[in-house]
């Protein structure tokens, strides 16, 4: 294996070759080709920026270049023209031969210089890959975040200063528009002034009424969602099903969604908690699982992208944090409706989500007991007066 050093100085050196072999392509028509490659809350995380776009950058159309796993977030919204699905290396939880990352990125790169973008905006600090992509596509203009590993290809190193990545997203859309020459007033993103925007299917809420009257559920109920990308982001099982109980007792039937590859867990949970948690894995698209999540009371689960849709279709959130970074990560909306529980501890190991991390203490420090009071303090607050 090459080291991580010597493997970041040789990308350097190539992108740096490779710049001066590139020409850039004029473009007949204003495409700003956006680049996000991570995973369904990440990507939910671009739609205030794109909203924000839509409204005050009028006469350059989006194209939104994102992995075939985030189709759903952005496929219905107004604001996107053009969608390219592209299975970034590193994203696609699966091994990639070094080669064939390589192979792809000159093959997409061709598929690009035929959508002549004029800028490309990389909204990941750290994706070279993508970097490398815009510049192989001979996009004359490449924003992005100032690091080491993504320098080399760009033409805009932007340093950032917010936080959270809705934040981060907004500064480098708004600094693209200015490097286009369109004068923009200060740009400030909060919840309420950007909220996150879900556009789903028409018929995808009638598709959840039926699977709601299916299951049985006629009365306000709860959304667990204990399945999460990485195993360091599960809560124990048995604290789930604990948690269910406890919902159940208070009168709310308790509905665990999940993927048809968490069936198991999802199974695991309604069966330990009994009768009233049904098992709902598998059953929806994400458009399904959204308008689903919109009818729910409220929505329990760790650092995911369905906690972020329920937070974007209006249904309170509960959020359960432990290695992820909740400044960061965290619900963008109103902290009193999507609230977030953390046990508070720092370690070295903190944000390390790597898929061979399979706990982390602070996530496990969180008893039923405190989860449970929160659930039910946002569900009093959530009742209509």
């Amino acid at each position: 294996m090459i080291p991580r050093g010597l493997r970041r100085g040789m990308n350097a050196v190539l992108g740096r070759i490779l710049t001066s072999v590139v020409q850039p392509i004029a473009s007949p028509e204003p495409i700003v080709l956006v680049v996000r490659p991570d995973h369904l809350g990440d990507v939910l995380f671009v739609t205030p920026g794109l909203q924000w776009w839509h409204e005050h950058v009028p006469g350059y159309r989006l194209a939104l270049a994102i992995g075939p796993w985030s189709h759903d977030v952005v496929a219905y919204h107004p604001a996107v023209d053009t969608v390219l699905e592209i299975p970034f290396p590193g994203f696609t939880r699966q091994r990639h031969h070094r080669v064939s990352a390589y192979t792809m990125l000159l093959h997409y790169a061709r598929q690009l210089r035929h959508l002549r973008p004029v800028a490309a905006v990389l909204l990941r600090d750290d994706h070279w890959w993508g970097a490398w992509l815009t510049q192989q596509a001979g996009i004359p203009i490449r924003v992005g975040a100032d690091h080491p590993l993504m320098r080399p290809f760009l033409t805009h190193p932007i340093q950032l200063t917010g936080q959270h990545w809705v934040q981060r997203n907004v500064a480098l859309l708004a600094a693209t528009a200015k490097i286009l020459g369109i004068a923009l007033p200060s740009v400030s993103a909060t919840p309420t002034t950007m909220p996150l925007a879900w556009f789903g299917p028409t018929d995808a809420s009638t598709a959840a009424q039926a699977l709601l009257r299916a299951l049985g559920v006629n009365r306000p109920f709860v959304v667990l969602h204990p399945g999460a990308g990485v195993p360091v982001k599960h809560w124990p099982v048995l604290r789930w099903a604990t948690l269910a109980r406890l919902l159940n007792q208070a009168g709310y039937p308790v509905l665990v969604t999940g993927t048809q590859a968490e069936q198991s867990l999802v199974e695991m949970v309604a069966n330990i908690a009994g009768p009233d948690t049904i098992a709902c894995a598998g059953k929806t698209t994400v458009p399904v699982l959204a308008e689903v999540l919109r009818q729910a009371a409220l929505v329990v689960g760790p650092d995911t992208g369905p906690l972020h849709i329920a937070v974007a279709v209006g249904t309170p959130t509960v959020h359960l944090f432990g290695p992820s970074n909740a400044a960061s990560f965290g619900p963008w909306g109103d902290p009193e409706m999507h609230r977030v529980v953390h046990a508070g501890w720092q370690c070295r190991h903190c944000e390390n989500l790597s898929p061979g991390r399979r706990t982390a203490g602070c996530l496990t420090a969180l008893s039923v007991s405190r989860v449970a009071e929160v659930c039910f303090d946002v569900l009093d607050h959530a009742k209509p007066a």
